[in-house]
């Protein structure tokens, strides 16, 4: 077996090498001892739960250790975690929870009331509360002390096993759960490892909400696979981040724009030094020239702009710090662009971006139809378009896919769409993204409204907040007559609402 125990071979070969500093709890793991907890986690998901190969788990929770301790142990039985996106609304759980048909949840007491409701609705064999608190399911720290401690026999498993599932929201609509398999996940280390030139002595923050690719697959998991070490905290939080970076000597960070930009607007960030980091990657969206000049001026740091998504990767170009440029293929990445008609685009002219390699995803659980039209003869459609400039660096030219980035985070109109059109007093609707100083986009709502109804903004988002998360909520909204409409299909012209509203 290659896959499931990276953190229990890492603990025989260097069991004194530091893997992990919960800096939440103000605890730190070596490698040996991360491999011990993790020991008792697959013993409590065997021999409690009866978890098995191929079943799900799903997490609702804050970043915390035992999180990362969940996910090795799954990993160990080849079972697949599912992480939940604490930011959204109860119906969409529940969507998610009927489509993973999980054996099990854990939370944590911060989100026991919305699982409390949530079992009224989807009845799980297993609920686990990562707290002292045994009101909504079992208190875990209360049987921990008795787990067993001892290696259990490895599960085989294959490059093809799932390892995690990913959720992500689509042009559908309706979201997909990304099939993240413990061979991707590996492929994903390797080229960032190689392709970043990243050490066992690089130690970098996870801030990332672990229900994103980015919370386990831009640093989390490389580091762990090349024996580096992580600085585990709750969320972003800009003053704490500087202090670590400093007090830690940090030596690799990852964020998006809006969070480069607290950094700067940090009253810390004068006094920070930086001379322990050796790059900083940034991705979800462009970066500005402001930003940019600031660190490598006040900082000496030239940030590398990356590029990826869930379903691959998300590790896919070298970046190297030419503003506006990705840069080159990671080592085992194939890229493509392709015009409409599927044919490639002639040097210096832009295309689809396709990639492929060992790093792409298996496809969305339980829809066939997308994961074909994704993924052609091993080429993923990525949506995005590409051109490679005069040095060979891929930059992002624009979307193919109805999207928008709101604060690093994508966001599909489609999906709010649905939702909004569900509305007694709404005949149609459309989103678009709309600049905004803090977040890069946010949304706007356009409606059309029943004959003598009306609606307003606080109105729609009263009804909005139980179907979908906070931070897809469209900020403004506007009312017309009639959409723009194409006179065959009737598909609302985005081009033309764009042009009259952005």
């Amino acid at each position: 077996m290659i896959y499931g125990n990276t953190i229990g071979r890492w603990a025989k070969a260097s069991p004194d090498k530091e893997a992990l500093f919960d800096a939440i709890e103000n605890r730190r793991y070596t490698y040996g001892q991360l491999a011990r907890e993790i020991n008792r986690m697959v013993h409590f998901l065997q021999a409690d739960l009866g978890i098995q190969k191929g079943d799900r788990v799903a997490c609702l929770a804050l970043n915390r250790a035992e999180y990362i301790v969940l996910f090795f142990g799954l990993g160990r039985l080849g079972a697949v975690m599912v992480p939940l996106n604490f930011r959204l609304a109860k119906n969409e759980f529940i969507y998610f929870l009927e489509d993973a048909s999980p054996r099990a949840m854990f939370f944590d007491q911060e989100h026991q009331n919305i699982v409390n409701q949530l079992k009224e609705d989807i009845r799980l064999p297993h609920y686990v509360c990562f707290d002292d608190d045994d009101t909504v399911g079992a208190a875990l720290p209360s049987l921990w002390d008795g787990l067993a401690l001892d290696d259990l026999p490895e599960v085989p498993i294959a490059p093809e096993d799932p390892q995690l599932i990913i959720y992500t929201s689509g042009t559908t609509g309706l979201p997909k759960g990304v099939l993240l398999t413990h061979g991707m996940l590996t492929w994903n280390a390797i080229n960032t490892i190689q392709g970043w030139d990243m050490r066992s002595s690089d130690r970098t923050i996870l801030h990332a909400a672990m229900f994103y690719t980015a919370g386990w697959n831009v640093f989390t998991l490389p580091l762990f696979s090349c024996r580096g070490s992580n600085i585990l905290i709750r969320s972003f939080e800009p003053d704490l981040i500087l202090d670590l970076m400093d007090r830690e000597k940090v030596t690799v960070f990852f964020g998006v724009p809006t969070m480069f930009q607290m950094l700067i607007d940090s009253p810390r960030f004068a006094s920070t030094s930086f001379d322990h980091i050796r790059f900083m990657v940034s991705g979800g969206a462009p970066m500005s020239r402001d930003i940019f000049d600031v660190f490598k001026e006040q900082k000496n740091i030239r940030i590398w702009e990356g590029y990826g998504l869930t379903e691959v990767g998300p590790n896919n170009f070298m970046a190297n710090g030419k503003l506006g440029t990705i840069g080159h293929p990671m080592p085992y990445v194939d890229v493509r662009l392709i015009d409409p008609d599927g044919k490639d685009v002639a040097p210096g002219d832009e295309g689809e971006i396709l990639l492929r390699g060992p790093n792409v995803c298996a496809g969305y659980l339980n829809k066939p139809k997308a994961t074909a039209e994704a993924i052609q003869d091993a080429w993923f459609h990525t949506g995005d378009l590409g051109r490679f400039d005069e040095d060979g660096h891929m930059a992002i030219a624009g979307r193919l896919k109805d999207m928008f980035i709101s604060g690093g985070v994508n966001i599909y109109p489609a999906e709010i769409e649905r939702v909004i059109e569900a509305h007694p007093v709404v005949s149609g609707a459309a989103v678009i993204g709309v600049p905004d100083d803090q977040w890069g986009e946010v949304g706007k709502a356009i409606v059309e409204v029943k004959p003598g109804k009306n609606l307003t903004l606080e109105e729609l988002l009263e009804y909005l907040k139980d179907c979908i998360g906070k931070f897809k909520m469209p900020k403004y909204l506007e009312i017309v007559d009639e959409l723009p409409r194409t006179p065959a299909s009737g598909k609302v012209q985005k081009f033309v609402l764009k042009r009259k509203f952005l």
